[in-house]
């Protein structure tokens, strides 16, 4: 697909100011088959996505097509950008026909709502993985199923069974096309009571009270269908699925079900060696069907190198006008050195080159576990930031729309005080927390408005009120809340300790970082393997994946310290290539 000149202009001062893309992202732009897009660190992959969905939305719009395109994100980080550059570019926010949200949100919409108005009659779903309430559900329940286990003699039985049925995982009888339940808690007991069980977890969700996981269990049920396939198919021609390798496989493989076919344009973008969280299968990548964004604009070839020895297949390629320094191999004695020696190394960096000196990103300390943060800096602790502005911007959203509602319904025999206790006693004030969170996290969406309007009219209509319509000022009002709040989620003031795991820096910059590896962890096994050092290692995918993540978010200067028993003759003769060797 070619766009016009013009419009990649405007896209490219929307997005990257005086700079241009480079051909490979202009490549990927202009790709509109079902591909793999193996995206590297730093090469301005959500970038890229955003430009290439504001160039395909102008397009259809000129040729006046109705071709539907769907965004899966796995945060709302991308949904922002993405909605900011098409504001910037004079296009409203993703509506109908397309769609841009959370792979739960797409099948939530798409297949649970319908499959539940459907079979059950019911609209109304709440989405936690814990509903403190179920357990009462199943006693009371089974009590009625089964008149004598209200007996004092079955106490202890009718205390432990509605556990049993919570704790009893829902699956799908792929060969009945129906929904079975499994004895996940091992119970002798189960065959005897089975059918109960499913009939009462089946009941619980019948009332919309759902986990996260049903998600994709009752999209499964409403996609057996292959007429609701061919609506999804034909709905939705583009289809963008944004950090493949954190997406849970079994929304991926709905969706290939339903767009992995011919006349659909199904691209998964995303890294698949920065899957980092253990336990997380690596993706299965068919190298035919893949498409490789691997330009960095993040650092220079002294750190593509190391980071291609230690990860080979991610294939890191830099611009001709990056460079940062070499990396440095700190050897150390005592642990307690680590820390000063590094923070040494970046004042006589930034004394050589203002470039790194006036660089506004931060330096960090990288471990592998928490624990390792009081190694290395006596009196440290691991900093963990917590969010304190979403509880306070919620709290204002949920007042204005009660205030709303009982103005509206107020009359001279009720006071706003018994109006408020009866709008928060309601039956779906769940409801509304939980639009109001979705708000929150993914913006004010025109669905999510729709969402509200309708929970703010059955309460008006149960009160003999007339509805209200999406131009309401109620709407304004909120917008205005999420302006003036500057709606980003602020953080507790930052300890003086800079020790950060590596799983929390994923997705970040930082201008230099020093990575430690204690305690017998496998970093430096992995690095010393893969330059042909140790000719066996035990580790597994993740904790590589780990140290490429870790030595990607740097900029300019990467730090691995080192012990100095490990670092043998054969080390520094091996690493003296491309690492800078230094004592303390």
């Amino acid at each position: 697909m070619q766009f016009d000149e013009r419009e990649y202009e405007l896209v490219e001062k929307i997005l990257l100011g005086d700079s241009k893309f480079n051909e490979l992202q202009r490549e990927y732009i202009e790709l509109f088959e079902t591909k793999t897009i193996v995206a590297g660190p730093g090469a301005g992959k959500t970038t890229a996505l955003a430009a290439k969905i504001v160039l395909l939305l102008k397009y259809l719009n000129k040729i006046g097509s109705k071709d539907g395109v769907c965004i899966i994100t796995y945060t709302n980080v991308a949904v922002t950008e993405i909605n900011m550059t098409l504001q910037k570019a004079g296009i409203a926010s993703l509506s109908h026909p397309h769609f841009i949200g959370t792979i739960h949100e797409f099948f939530n919409k798409y297949c649970v709502t319908p499959y539940f108005k459907k079979e059950y009659k019911n609209n109304v779903l709440i989405f936690d993985n814990e509903h403190k309430d179920d357990t009462e559900f199943y006693k009371s329940f089974i009590s009625r199923k089964l008149p004598w286990i209200n007996a004092d003699k079955f106490e202890r039985f009718r205390d432990s069974f509605p556990h049993k049925i919570y704790n009893s995982k829902l699956v799908i009888n792929d060969i009945q096309g129906e929904i079975n339940i499994e004895n996940t808690t091992n119970w002798d007991k189960f065959d005897k009571y089975k059918n109960l069980m499913l009939e009462a977890k089946i009941k619980r969700k019948m009332q919309g009270v759902l986990t996260h996981d049903d998600t994709f269990l009752f999209s499964k049920m409403y996609l057996s269908n292959p007429i609701y396939v061919e609506m999804l198919r034909n709905r939705f021609k583009y289809i963008f699925i944004d950090e493949f390798q954190d997406t849970t496989p079994v929304g991926i493989e709905l969706l290939r079900g339903i767009f992995d076919f011919e006349g659909n344009c199904l691209q998964m973008i995303g890294d698949p060696y920065q899957t980092i969280m253990y336990g997380q299968p690596m993706p299965m990548v068919d190298e035919s069907q893949v498409f490789r964004l691997n330009i960095s604009n993040r650092f220079g070839p002294q750190i593509s190198k190391p980071l291609n020895v230690i990860m080979p297949e991610a294939n890191i390629h830099t611009s001709d006008n990056k460079n940062s320094f070499a990396p440095v191999l700190l050897i150390y004695n005592d642990e307690k050195s680590i820390y000063t020696a590094y923070k040494e190394i970046i004042k006589e960096y930034e004394q050589q080159e203002n470039t790194f000196q006036t660089c506004i990103m931060s330096d960090k300390v990288l471990v592998l576990e928490r624990k390792w943060a009081s190694i290395i800096k006596e009196g440290a602790e691991y900093n963990k930031k917590k969010s304190k502005k979403l509880e306070t911007i919620a709290n204002q959203l949920k007042r204005l729309v009660i205030e709303f509602i009982c103005k509206r319904i107020k009359n001279d025999n009720e006071t706003l005080t018994e109006l408020k206790k009866w709008i928060n006693k309601h039956q779906n004030i769940m409801v509304l927390n939980k639009i109001l969170l979705d708000f929150l996290k993914f913006g004010i969406a025109e669905e999510k408005k729709q969402r509200l309007r309708g929970f703010i009219n059955d309460l008006l209509m149960e009160k003999g009120e007339r509805c209200i319509n999406i131009n309401n000022e109620i709407f304004r009002e909120i917008e205005d809340i999420f302006v003036n709040s500057n709606i980003r989620e602020e953080s507790e003031p930052e300890s003086i300790d800079d020790i950060f795991t590596i799983h929390s820096v994923k997705g970040e910059t930082l201008r230099s970082a020093l990575v430690v590896n204690f305690n017998d962890g496998p970093l430096t096994d992995i690095l010393l393997h893969r330059y042909s050092i140790l000719e066996d290692a035990h580790y597994q995918y993740t904790d590589c994946n780990l140290l490429y993540v870790a030595i990607s978010r740097v900029a300019y200067l990467l730090v691995f310290a080192i012990h100095k028993d490990v670092c043998t003759d054969d080390v520094r003769e091996k690493l003296n290539d491309d690492w800078v060797i230094r004592e303390i």
